[in-house]
């Protein structure tokens, strides 16, 4: 057990420091803290306090774009050594399947966590100087699990790739299965929703607000994107471009309507945090699983 948690370790070492070495890593990490840095200073500038009027601009950001990041982290964790025949040369070591792995599944997160908490600085950090907002405990916790619950959402992405990854022949094909992916369950999602309900209730585009069975349709179809999960939580509205009918209907606005206790915000959003966590949990055990059968030669 003391030697697998050795070689696991190792592997995650390895694989932190790739990814911080890697160019595309600290270019798209560059490229998103400026947009969060920028946004937010608009915000704090038109002196929006984030714990009265939410974090909607910001959310819609990290919602829409954020999970790239994620994806950068693990679509070719796998195929670029299958490829280069590291793996097998590992595998002569005494080194398992599983603790090859899991090391890979943790320099990801690590690589994520370090992402999460260089945007949450940059974004809140930002806000809070050019506002002056004072902030408690309460303030505080808000702020760790809105971190939390960025973490989860990306880490549904980093193991959808790391699992594309391990079927993937090649490394741009793991990138743009992964691509494929988000532009169709995040970044056109609304736009995707809005026409299969026009198309399935009988209804013209500009009228789907006043139709309930497409509001309804709407809702129902929302539920199969990971960002509409995370925006709501955050924010209390489904964020997607091209949609209608966003609004959650809930009274809590989000992790950061102060108006209301974090057992009031749980108890209304409960299963976007059961979702977040089941989606990255269930595509490791995959990856867990397909790794361990799969040839790799």
């Amino acid at each position: 057990m003391k030697a697998d948690m050795g070689n696991i370790g190792v592997i995650a070492q390895k694989e932190f420091a790739d990814h911080l070495y890697s160019p595309g890593f600290r270019m798209l990490l560059g490229i998103f803290t400026l947009m969060i840095l920028s946004m937010s200073v608009i915000s704090g500038e038109n002196g929006c306090n984030i714990f009265e009027f939410g974090f909607l601009d910001i959310a819609q950001v990290i919602a829409l774009f954020f999970p790239v990041l994620g994806l950068s982290l693990g679509f070719d964790s796998v195929v670029r050594e299958k490829n280069s025949k590291s793996l097998n040369t590992l595998l002569t070591h005494p080194v398992f399947r599983d603790n090859i792995i899991s090391g890979k599944i943790l320099g990801g997160l690590g690589a994520l966590t370090l992402v999460i908490f260089v945007s949450v600085i940059a974004s809140i950090g930002t806000l809070l100087m050019l506002t002056g907002i004072n902030i408690g405990i309460s303030e505080l916790n808000r702020i760790l699990v809105f971190s939390l619950l960025t973490f989860l959402y990306l880490s549904g992405f980093f193991a959808f790739s790391l699992l594309i990854s391990i079927f993937s022949k090649s490394s741009e094909r793991s990138f743009i299965s992964g691509l494929v992916v988000w532009i169709n369950l995040v970044l056109i999602f609304g736009a995707i929703v809005t026409a299969a309900s026009s198309i399935i209730s009988g209804e013209l585009i500009v009228d789907l607000n006043n139709n309930e069975k497409a509001l309804s349709l709407s809702e129902d179809l929302q539920k199969l994107s990971p960002a509409s999960y995370y925006a709501e939580a955050i924010t209390g509205f489904r964020v997607s471009y091209g949609s209608f009918g966003v609004t959650s209907g809930k009274e809590t606005k989000g992790i950061f309507d102060t108006r209301v206790g974090l057992g009031t915000w749980l108890a209304d959003y409960w299963t976007n945090l059961v979702v977040l966590t089941a989606i990255p949990v269930l595509m490791f055990i995959l990856s867990y699983m397909v790794f361990l059968r799969r040839d790799i030669g």
